[in-house]
C-alpha cells in the first residue's frame, strides 16, 4: 500500500471536499443552477448540463466520503484476516473502533466552538439581512448572557452526534453518520476476520441489497449504507489484487467507467422533470426503489461508485491523484470541510455585501432591507478571496490544531489501554548540551 500522503484515495478526497464547498457556494449564489433546467421548455445553462454540472454539485461528493470511509477503515483487517493473521485483524479493529470517535469528534468540537465564538460576538450579523436565503439560514443571535451562551454551545456540541444536528452549523449534519459508517465497518470487520474472502463477499452482498431497500427519511441506507458497503468491498478487491489492479482491466474500460459515473453523479438535486435525461434517470430509479425513496442518493452512490472502481483499476487516474495538487487537496480536506460554512457566513458575506451594508436600502417606511450583492466580478474577486483564506486557514488547522487532537487521542487511548504515558525528563537547570542528550523514560 502507497504511503498515506501520497495515497490516490487522499487525493479522491480532497476532490471531494472541494465539491462540497462548491455545492454550498450554488446553494448560497446561485440555487437554480441545482436543476438541469428553468422549466421543461427552457434551454438549459451551461454549468446546468451534464459533467459541468459537477462543479457546483456536492452531493455526490458527500457520497464519495462515505465510500473513502468505508475502503480506509476496512482496508487494515481486510489484509490481516486475509494473511490469517487474525490477532492482529482483532487488535487493528479494537484500537480503531476507539481512537475513531476522538478523530472525528475533537476536531469537530473545534470547529463548532469557532462557529459559536463567531455568533456570540456578532460575526454574523450580516448574515441576517443578506438576499441568500442559504445564508440567511444559517445565521445565529448573539446569546444575550454569558451562561445562555455557553448552555447553547454545550447543546450544540452534544447534539451534532445526537440528533445530528448543530444550530451553528448546519453543515455538519453528517459527522454522526459518518460515525456510524465507520462502527458498522468495524462490526463488519470483526463479524467476518475469520472467515474466508469468498464468504466476506457474500456478507457485502447481503448488506447492499438490505440497505437498498432501507430508503428512509434521508434514505440513510443510500446515502450511509449503499457506500460504506462498497466502499469495504473495493478495499476486499485492493487486498485481492494487490499491485495488479491497474492491469485487470483493459485500458479504454477503466476511463469509461469513469465517464459514465461523472455522468450519473450528475443527476440534480432539483426538478430532474425538467430535463428529458434526468426524466428518464429518474423514473428509472422510481422503478427500482421503495416507495418514497429519495432517489437523488441513489444515483448519488452509483455514480460515486463507478468513479470510484474506475479510478482504483486506473493507473492513470491514480497517477492524477497522487500529484502534488491533490495530495494537497486531500491533507486539508476534513478542515475545510469543518471550516467552509463558518467562513461562507463570515469572509464571504462581508466581502460580497460590504458595499450594500455601508449603505443599507430601505423601503418607503425607512426598514431596512434585505442587504444586495455586488456585480458577478465582484462576486468571482470575492469567491477566490474566500477559496484561498479558506485553504490558507486549512492548512494551518492541519499543522497546528491536528497534532493537538491527535495527541490527545493518543493520550485517551493508551490510558484506556492501561499503557504507560511516555515523559521526557530534564533536569531543572539544564542547558542546550545536556538536554540533548536527555532521553524519554
Amino acid at each position: 500500500m502507497a504511503p498515506r500522503d501520497a495515497n490516490w484515495i487522499d487525493g479522491l478526497r480532497g476532490i471531494a471536499s472541494f465539491m462540497v464547498v462548491s455545492g454550498h457556494l450554488c446553494t448560497a449564489l446561485v440555487p437554480w443552477l441545482h436543476s438541469p433546467a428553468a422549466d421543461p421548455k427552457t434551454a438549459p445553462h451551461l454549468f446546468q448540463l451534464p459533467y459541468f454540472r459537477l462543479t457546483v454539485g456536492g452531493r455526490s461528493a458527500v457520497a464519495i466520503f462515505f465510500l473513502v470511509t468505508g475502503y480506509v477503515n476496512s482496508i487494515g483487517p481486510i489484509g490481516r484476516s486475509r494473511a490469517g493473521n487474525h490477532d492482529g485483524a482483532f487488535t487493528g479493529i479494537a484500537r480503531s473502533a476507539l481512537a475513531r470517535s476522538g478523530r472525528l469528534i475533537l476536531p469537530t468540537m473545534v470547529a463548532t466552538f469557532l462557529t459559536w465564538f463567531l455568533a456570540n460576538t456578532n460575526a454574523y450579523h450580516m448574515t441576517k439581512h443578506v438576499d441568500s436565503t442559504w445564508i440567511r439560514q444559517g445565521w445565529h443571535r448573539q446569546e444575550p448572557t454569558l451562561w445562555e451562551a455557553f448552555l447553547s454551545l454545550f447543546k450544540a456540541e452534544v447534539e451534532t452526534w445526537t440528533i445530528g444536528w448543530n444550530d451553528y452549523d448546519g453543515t455538519q449534519w453528517t459527522l454522526h453518520l459518518f460515525l456510524g459508517g465507520s462502527m458498522l465497518v468495524y462490526t463488519t470487520m470483526f463479524a467476518t476476520v475469520l472467515v474466508k474472502p469468498k464468504a466476506r463477499f457474500l456478507v457485502y452482498a447481503v448488506l447492499y441489497l438490505y440497505f437498498w431497500q432501507l430508503g428512509e427519511g434521508l434514505a440513510i441506507g443510500a446515502l450511509k449504507g449503499l457506500n460504506i458497503v462498497m466502499g469495504m468491498f473495493v478495499a476486499e478487491l485492493h487486498n485481492h489484487y494487490k499491485d495488479s489492479a491497474t492491469s485487470v482491466l483493459p485500458a479504454p474500460i477503466p476511463a469509461l467507467m469513469i465517464i459514465v459515473g461523472m455522468f450519473i453523479a450528475g443527476y440534480p438535486q432539483d426538478s430532474p422533470q425538467n430535463a428529458r435525461w434526468s426524466h428518464v434517470m429518474q423514473k428509472i430509479m422510481h422503478s427500482i426503489t421503495v416507495e418514497n425513496a429519495d432517489v437523488r442518493r441513489y444515483w448519488d452512490h452509483i455514480g460515486a461508485s463507478t468513479v470510484l472502481l474506475g479510478i482504483f483499476f486506473s493507473r492513470n487516474a491514480r497517477r492524477v491523484l497522487t500529484s502534488p495538487v491533490f495530495n494537497f487537496l486531500g491533507h486539508v480536506s476534513f478542515p475545510v470541510y469543518l471550516m467552509h460554512n463558518t467562513f461562507i457566513k463570515t469572509v464571504l458575506t462581508w466581502i460580497i455585501y460590504l458595499p450594500s451594508a455601508m449603505n443599507p436600502p430601505k423601503n418607503e417606511k425607512g426598514e431596512q432591507l434585505d442587504l444586495q450583492r455586488g456585480s458577478t466580478t465582484h462576486i468571482f474577486i470575492a469567491v477566490a478571496i474566500f477559496y484561498y483564506i479558506l485553504y490558507r486557514c486549512a492548512a494551518l488547522w492541519v499543522k497546528h490544531i491536528d497534532p493537538i487532537c491527535a495527541n490527545l487521542v493518543n493520550m485517551a487511548t493508551k490510558w484506556a489501554y492501561g499503557e504507560p504515558q511516555p515523559r521526557e525528563n530534564r533536569p531543572i537547570l539544564g542547558n542546550a548540551s545536556t538536554e540533548k542528550t536527555v532521553l524519554p523514560s
